[in-house]
């Protein structure tokens, strides 16, 4: 079928025309037809609205100090996975909820998601935030405060020991230095340091281990002649070295050397002094135990070995360079063994002559440097990252490329999927296979980081099967807005749809007859007035509408539109009651204590029931989560007999 994409824009100056004829959702035809009387409209304590979502409060706060915004995903099961010795986000996963926080990194809202999910996975791979932690839904809430997640995860020590650590006889431990079971060293610094905001959104950009962002694919200009590995100090100096971040399933050893500045080190001629024994996040675990301690801003004063004096001090002085030292894999229970080898920042002291860190300056000041490691093969280099904290100014060679400055996020997407399912004998019940007519959808919501607002929604609608005999139509009503609040709608897909006019809502018709557009895609743009997320919570008002425009069948309580026919209520089977804002449901029988005539499903690959074989004997437990009113067998559509 020829396709067709066309813009209507939607002029605030023509609301009063579309408003013409309008009436509010309540402000309905009550009773009518030709069998009125005949039904008692169900009561609300009678009445479950076969709702497979839930709402709950949302409470997240990762306690910044500074203008640092981020986003962060809300996962139904652990969205990590292992793959080339690195932990990384498994794409196939799609969260139930996405969202901004302010820029202290707080967020407190209420959303939806499937009313089976009972614990969440909280996610995000902004710098300076622990992730992923899992939580349970309790009370209706979902409540996160990283200092005190922090706290509690501290509590859980193996206990610090005093001496009795076994570490390879060619690194050197700077005066005094010992460490926990964790590898948290006891010269830490008190207070965190972690750096700017801009600082932590380059990092997390530079050094990223998603495929075609990886610095080996967008600068290969770095890796070449050890450019971007070391620092050759032009003034003398204190230097701190801060964690920032791991995506290594590898627990590495981190370290540093020096060198005379302009001389070739080797293995045999620098001293590898220990700063990091574990470059492990709290958040790191293994077979279901915690093995990393740290937090980004985690802080260690580098000491200067003197090797004329056979001493260490604190400054290090013009004309050395510092170079950088990995251990792969080889922290384990306390100890620090040999693991799979040492990896050098200086090409040429490593085995395969590859380039194993990246150090790049910050433009902004010359007393930030970013350091990425790679510790085995992919080269992603954000295995361990740091930056080099540089106590005086003008202190270290200006030469060398600049940390990639990148701009904070500006919008975050939240994607809704599920399936409709509608009965198309309404007001009659008939046979209840909910196969009539089947749809999927998958909706992308646009927020602005700033805002909070919802300014571009993006539907996507896919016909999937049509059971039933009656030519029906399809459409989707804002219900929630008013015309001015909608700037423009696009439509792309088979010929037929259109935006109609004179309702009090915007509503968009996508067909008039399912079977001739089944399995073909309809994708709908539509830019708003920044509005609120429950104003366009997916999937909106959506219904079918039988042998022509004015038999319409909506999900239970969800209003008809303007240009339904509302003499169809309270005959037949229909026990609606327009007082109390009942829409669509009836009462049954034995089996099931009512009925709805269109279901939302919270998945995309629902099993269609057979013709004429009523749905709870396709899902058996559907019977119990109906007489439940949702309470129980809440992924009844999970359980096909």
């Amino acid at each position: 079928m020829k396709q067709r994409k066309m813009k209507q824009i939607v002029f605030l100056s023509l609301m009063s025309m579309l408003l013409l004829g309008s009436c509010t959702d309540r402000d309905v035809y009550q009773g009518g037809g030709e069998e009125t009387g005949k039904n008692t409209p169900l009561k609300p304590s009678e009445v479950f609205d076969f709702s497979m979502m839930q709402q709950v409060k949302v409470n997240v706060d990762y306690g910044f100090a500074g203008d640092y915004y981020i986003t962060f995903d809300l996962y139904s099961q652990d969205p990590m996975k292992e793959e080339n010795d690195s932990w990384i986000k498994d794409e196939s996963l799609s969260p139930v909820y996405s969202a901004p926080t302010d820029k202290k990194g707080r967020y407190s809202g209420t959303v939806e998601i499937p009313s089976d999910i009972t614990e969440v996975w909280l996610y995000t791979d902004y710098l300076g935030a622990i992730s992923p932690v899992k939580l349970t839904i309790s009370n209706g809430e979902i409540n996160y405060n990283q200092s005190a997640y922090i706290a509690s995860l501290q509590t859980k020590t193996r206990g610090t020991t005093t001496g009795g650590h076994n570490y390879l006889d060619d690194w050197m431990l700077m005066p005094g230095v010992d460490w926990d079971g964790y590898g948290m060293p006891n010269n830490m610094e008190a207070a965190l340091s972690a750096p700017p905001a801009e600082i932590l959104y380059s990092i997390r950009s530079t050094y990223s281990n998603i495929s075609g962002r990886q610095i080996k694919d967008l600068h290969p200009e770095w890796l070449n002649n050890n450019t971007t590995s070391e620092i050759k100090i032009i003034k003398d100096t204190e230097l701190s070295l801060v964690f920032v971040a791991s995506s290594a399933s590898f627990n590495n050893t981190v370290g540093y050397f020096t060198y005379k500045s302009g001389t070739v080190p080797t293995p045999e001629t620098v001293q590898k002094v220990l700063a990091f024994p574990n470059a492990s996040p709290i958040s790191k675990v293994s077979d279901g135990e915690r093995t990393g301690s740290l937090l980004c801003g985690h802080e260690v004063k580098l000491k200067y070995w003197n090797e004329d004096e056979q001493k260490f001090e604190d400054k290090f002085p013009a004309g050395v360079t510092v170079g950088w030292s990995l251990q792969a894999n080889a922290f384990k229970s306390g100890d620090i063994l040999k693991g799979i080898g040492i990896r050098y920042s200086y090409s040429t002291m490593n085995y395969d002559n590859s380039q194993r860190v990246v150090a790049l300056r910050d433009g902004g000041t010359d007393q930030i440097v970013a350091i990425g490691f790679e510790d085995n093969v992919d080269f992603d280099y954000c295995d361990a990252t740091f930056y080099l904290k540089i106590a005086e100014a003008n202190a270290i060679d200006p030469g060398g490329p600049e940390l990639p400055p990148v701009d904070p996020p500006s919008n975050v997407t939240t994607t809704y999927k599920g399936t409709l399912a509608y009965e198309d004998q309404w007001p009659a019940q008939k046979d209840y296979d909910m196969n009539d007519v089947v749809m999927t959808y998958q909706s992308t919501l646009y927020r602005n980081v700033v805002s909070n607002k919802i300014y571009k929604i993006v539907d996507e609608f896919i016909p999937l099967h049509s059971g039933g005999t009656h030519i029906c139509g399809f459409g989707y009503q804002l219900h929630n807005l008013t015309p001015d609040r909608v700037r423009s709608i696009e439509v792309s897909g088979p010929d037929g749809w259109k935006i109609e006019t004179a309702q009090s809502h915007p509503t968009v018709i996508l067909f008039d007859n399912m079977k001739s557009v089944l399995n073909q895609k309809f994708t709908v743009t539509i830019e708003l007035a920044d509005v609120d997320l429950s104003q366009v919570t997916p999937p909106y008002n959506p219904f079918i509408f039988v042998n022509g425009r004015s038999r319409e069948v909506h999900l239970v309580n969800y209003a008809p539109t303007d240009k339904a026919d509302k003499s169809f209520f309270n005959t037949s089977d229909d026990m609606s009651n327009i007082d109390e804002g009942i829409y669509y449901i009836t009462r049954y029988g034995e089996e099931v204590d009512i009925m709805p005539f269109a279901i939302n499903l919270p998945i995309l690959d629902f099993s269609i029931p057979t013709e004429g074989v009523k749905i709870y004997d396709t899902y058996p437990d559907f019977i119990g989560w109906v007489k439940s009113k949702g309470t129980t067998n809440k992924n009844w559509y999970k359980n096909k007999k």
